[in-house]
């Protein structure tokens, strides 16, 4: 599986997260062979999928960009560009008086890629001094958890142990499913855990690119955003 097929898992999946959230009642429900299914909480089960996949293509993009410090750049353009749209969509106000409650997404992947290129730095200075470099590590991983949950960022702390398990166990797939599956359970409720599905997908990556449409997948975040919310407001 490429890049491109997870690219558009993730936004399928995310697509069909926020649709639910804006637009299916909790209470909706049908009876089905002697069950209840509760599609609002079918929809954000869905949604869970979106993003482990996002966070493993992170890291991956973070290990073949020619450009760190670009792609940085070019992740905290967009993630200014779609705070507005994810304002309107679920705050119900307009930025910036919203910002103060919950920032978008892409903010969390900002602060994983900042987390992953300063790590990456502590590796070239201190890797042959452990005690420094495993000290440093922790108060790293610590600071820019705070600094998401401070934030307020989408997902918060969690998000940020996510990307870094896709980081440090780049290439080991048992060890990405025990410590995800292990943080899911620990620091999540239980739809959280319907993450773990997500691994599928993420484990037939075969390593290539595929298709080549790098900004449209950048795109779609704030342009749905801003089509579910001035749906949601107008209806």
């Amino acid at each position: 599986m490429t890049s491109f097929a997870l690219k558009i898992i993730a936004c399928l999946t995310m697509f069909i997260d926020h649709f639910t959230y804006l637009f299916v009642p909790y209470n909706l429900a049908t009876e089905l062979g002697g069950r209840t299914i509760a599609w609002h909480l079918v929809g954000r089960g869905i949604g869970r999928i979106a993003f482990p996949i996002y966070c493993f293509l992170l890291v991956e993009g973070f290990y073949h960009t020619s450009n760190r410090k670009k792609y940085m750049l070019r992740m905290l353009i967009f993630a200014l560009i779609s705070e507005i749209p994810f304002d309107l969509a679920f705050s119900g106000f307009p930025a910036p008086a919203s910002c103060i409650l919950h920032q978008n997404v892409m903010f969390t992947l900002l602060l994983g890629l900042v987390l992953m290129y300063l790590y990456e730095e502590l590796k070239a200075r201190y890797l042959m001094q452990p005690l420094i470099f495993n000290t440093l590590g922790v108060i790293l991983i610590v600071g820019v958890s705070a600094v998401a949950l401070f934030l307020k960022t989408d997902y918060r702390y969690l998000g940020i142990l996510i990307i870094l398990i896709f980081y440090l166990f780049r290439g080991k797939k048992i060890w990405i499913a025990v410590v995800l599956a292990a943080v899911l359970y620990f620091f999540s409720d239980p739809l959280e855990g319907l993450a773990l599905i997500a691994l599928l997908p993420i484990f037939c990556y075969n390593g290539k690119q595929g298709r080549k449409v790098k900004y449209l997948f950048y795109a779609f975040y704030p342009v749905h955003l801003l089509l579910l919310g001035l749906a949601a407001r107008l209806l």
